[in-house]
């Protein structure tokens, strides 16, 4: 036991010092022996699909594009695990943030709305916000909550600035079917 331990401990290492190399074919290895299983653990900790898929593929990236800073001394699937982990608790904790802190700016809402209505339209306006499918979100509330131009959102997040205006235009849409 102990010896087939040390075999699959020397192999992890072989392993990462070939992908510190630069040996695509390990990388091409590696991906394909650990990108299900991660998908499902990431998914599992987000309960969310399209952002399991993002974290997985932006691991991946940064492995092959920061390879050379990789540790030696460790498992492959134990690095790979404790990194999806931390970037699958980071998206929750991101998602979280990003709408909730946000005050609803009084430009989203019609000047004849009533004082007293205005607190519950600000209340269900955050909430239908918040469920706006993620990428859609983010936009929304980059151009619309923080005030980004078009062109700085599709820089920051390398869409076109067309995107940009599909997406906005998308969340409009939604924001009026849910509350009117």
């Amino acid at each position: 036991m102990f010896v087939q331990f040390n075999r699959m401990k020397n192999e992890e290492e072989r392993q990462i010092r070939k992908l510190k190399a630069g040996d695509e074919i390990t990388f091409k290895r590696l991906f394909y022996l650990y990108s299900d299983r991660l998908f499902a653990w990431a998914n599992n900790i987000t309960r969310d699909p399209m952002a399991a898929a993002d974290i997985v593929q932006d691991f991946f990236i940064r492995c092959w594009e920061k390879r050379d800073i990789l540790p030696n001394n460790c498992s492959f699937k134990a690095y790979a695990y404790k990194s999806i982990y931390n970037a699958s608790l980071n998206h929750i904790r991101d998602n979280k943030r990003f709408v909730q802190g946000y005050e609803i700016t009084i430009d989203l809402i019609d000047d004849d709305v009533p004082d007293e209505d205005v607190e519950e339209l600000k209340r269900l306006l955050l909430k239908a916000i918040d469920e706006l499918p993620d990428r859609c979100k983010k936009i929304f509330v980059m151009t619309t909550l923080e005030k980004k131009k078009y062109v700085e959102v599709a820089n920051l997040l390398g869409i076109s600035v067309n995107t940009v205006k599909v997406q906005v235009s998308k969340a409009y849409r939604i924001l009026r079917e849910k509350i009117g």
